[in-house]
């Protein structure tokens, strides 16, 4: 019987460490990881990454490990409008809370954000990546 993978939400700034080489997340990626994980961005964090000067290469040696998803959700929505004016995200910049929204829908949001662990944990479970590999016992 296989167990459910677990989803996670992967934030810009873990995958900018990632490509810059970070030795503790060169495993982020491995059969080992994948076998038990499962990983996603959406297309906020895919912009971050090219203006950030990912090359296209770089995204595309990721493709097949992290999924695109869409933004399930409008600015008009009363989700959207309920993490809006919660007053744990009025520091946060638009983008990280259209992150935090999609990241909702995932078993982790992984990230190295302060600002985001901490209004992310209201609503979900977040951590650095290090933490999340630990706990899979896969850290470097």
């Amino acid at each position: 019987m296989t167990s459910r993978k677990i989803r996670a939400f992967l934030d810009t700034n873990v995958l900018l460490e990632y490509f810059r080489g970070k030795a503790e997340l060169q495993h982020l990626f491995s059969e080992e990881v994948r076998e038990r994980a499962a990983f996603a961005i959406n297309g906020i964090v895919a912009q971050e990454l090219l203006l950030s000067r990912v090359t296209d290469s770089d995204l595309a040696a990721m493709d097949p490990y992290v999924e695109i998803v869409e933004l399930n959700f409008g600015p008009s929505s009363p989700e959207w409008q309920s993490m809006l004016r919660d007053e744990r995200n009025r520091s946060l910049h638009v983008n990280d809370i259209l992150i935090l929204a999609t990241a909702r829908t995932f078993d982790v949001l992984l990230t190295y954000d302060r600002e985001l662990l901490q209004a992310a944990k209201a609503v979900l479970r977040s951590e650095t990546p290090e933490e999340f590999l630990v706990e899979l016992g896969a850290a470097a």
